[in-house]
Parts: C-alpha cells; sequence; structure tokens
C-alpha cells in the first residue's frame, strides 16, 4: 500500500493525440507524493473538476513537465472525488487519455494507473482544513458581506420576498461569528434603514447588540430604529439602556428628551 501526500495542483502544456498542429494547452492536476519515488497525478477540466483516472508518474518524468500553481482553490467535494475515484489498483486501460505526456527525452509516458485504500481519510482531513480556514475571522465578514450584496441584488430585482427572508437568515447567522463581527451587522443595519427596511434593520441592530451587550451606541441605534418603526416605547426602553452604561452619551439624550416632549412616552 502506497502512503499518500496530497501536493496541490500543478500544470503542463500538453498536445491533443489528434490535433493537427502543434499548439499545446495548458491543463491541470491533482498531485500527490508518493512514499516509493513517484508522483500521482489525475487531471482537472478547466472547470476545475475531476477528469480522467489517477495514474503515476516517475519522479524525474514530472519534475521535467509539471510546474506548481499557487493559490488554486478547490472546494472540498472535488477533492474528495480525486481520491475517491479508484480503491483498487487495475490494469491500465487500452486508451486511457486523450493527451500525450512526454518525458524529458521526448519519448511517450506510458503511467501506471494507481489508487489507495488511504484516499477517503486523505479526503476528509483536506475538507475539514478547508472548513476551518472558512471560519477564520477575515473569511467569516467575506462571506457574510457576499451574502448581504446577493440579497440587495435580489432586492433591486423587485424579488423582496426573498430578499428580506435571506436578510433575515444573514442576522441569524451563527457559525463563526464573534464580536468583532459587531461591526459588520452594525454596517448592514445602517445600510438597511437607509433603504427604508426599519424590520430588517432592526434584526442586525439586535444582533450587534447581542454580539456587544455593553455598547451603548448599539443600543442608541437600536432606539432609532424602533422609532422609525413607531415603537416608542421600546424607543425609550433602549434609550434609557444607552444613557445607563454611558452618561455622557450626548445624542441619546437630546433623542430621549425630544420623544418625552412630544408625547411619545410608553403608557
Amino acid at each position: 500500500m502506497l502512503h499518500l501526500e496530497y501536493k496541490g495542483v500543478y500544470s503542463t502544456f500538453e498536445s491533443e493525440q489528434d490535433a493537427a498542429s502543434a499548439e499545446q494547452e495548458k491543463r491541470y492536476w491533482l498531485v500527490w507524493f508518493t512514499d516509493d519515488d513517484t508522483v500521482m497525478i489525475q487531471a482537472l477540466s478547466a472547470q476545475r473538476t475531476v477528469v480522467g483516472k489517477q495514474y503515476r508518474l516517475r519522479v524525474e518524468d514530472f519534475v521535467h513537465r509539471f510546474s506548481k500553481e499557487q493559490d488554486f482553490l478547490l472546494q472540498p467535494q472535488v477533492l474528495a472525488h480525486a481520491h475517491l475515484v479508484e480503491h483498487e489498483a487495475r490494469s491500465l486501460p487500452d486508451e486511457p487519455y486523450v493527451f500525450i505526456l512526454k518525458d524529458k527525452n521526448g519519448d511517450d509516458v506510458k503511467p501506471e494507473l494507481i489508487s489507495s485504500s488511504q484516499a477517503l481519510d486523505i479526503a476528509r482531513k483536506e475538507a475539514e482544513v478547508f472548513a476551518r480556514e472558512q471560519k477564520t475571522p477575515e473569511n467569516v465578514t467575506k462571506n457574510l458581506k457576499s451574502s448581504f450584496e446577493d440579497a440587495l441584488a435580489a432586492l433591486e430585482k423587485g424579488d423582496r420576498r426573498n430578499a428580506l427572508k435571506e436578510l433575515t437568515k444573514l442576522a441569524d447567522v451563527k457559525e463563526g461569528v464573534v464580536p468583532e463581527h459587531k461591526h459588520v451587522f452594525a454596517e448592514f443595519g445602517s445600510d438597511l434603514r437607509k433603504q427604508k427596511l426599519p424590520a430588517a434593520a432592526l434584526q442586525h441592530q439586535l444582533r450587534v447588540v447581542e454580539l456587544s451587550p455593553e455598547d451603548d451606541h448599539a443600543l442608541f441605534n437600536v432606539a432609532r430604529v424602533y422609532y422609525d418603526m413607531g415603537d416608542y416605547g421600546n424607543t425609550i426602553r433602549y434609550l434609557n439602556r444607552a444613557i445607563a452604561l454611558n452618561g455622557n452619551l450626548k445624542p441619546a439624550q437630546r433623542f430621549l428628551e425630544y420623544v418625552r416632549s412630544e408625547g411619545k412616552s410608553a403608557k
């Protein structure tokens, strides 16, 4: 049984067997190093999906033909598929590929078809690494903002129902969210308030308070949204909470005086 170590995506320039000209095409490969001085490869399509089986090359043939592709991101399911194409070693098919590989001397390379019973473990490890990377604060922020932009795009297209549904789901996201993401939700709430969507804005501003309950500005922003919605009781309640945390929060004090002077206090 071979031990495999995944090394990422590499590329080659290959000639089509049936091509009339000498033009070459760039091809991408998943690559594993083995423990017997060989390299295992598996082809990828232009769409980064797996095409073809797994083959083993001599190291000396590999190093002269393959170049490392940096920052080439693959989804875990693609890696899993790549690892799990074959579990048992089989004979090389008569026509296993539609391209020509050449070694350093220009001779045809006849790769050996190979597989590994460790493939599933390798795929799981790759998926775990990918999942951990997606949970970093930076990637969570990126994903949150991307979802918000998608919801706004749906809103602009007139799909209000699904847009509001997605905004609600976004405000409820828990996985990977940490207190520092309060700024992201505060930004969402501010944008939604400007767009005259107070109910959606409230969901995001309340999420800021959930992430940072001692943030007086977050409480003040919730009060402003409640005022937009005509809920003056909650307006006063959140203004009082903000002032209790920061007695020098002048905007909250002035706003509270205004609401009370207008006779809009809760009954």
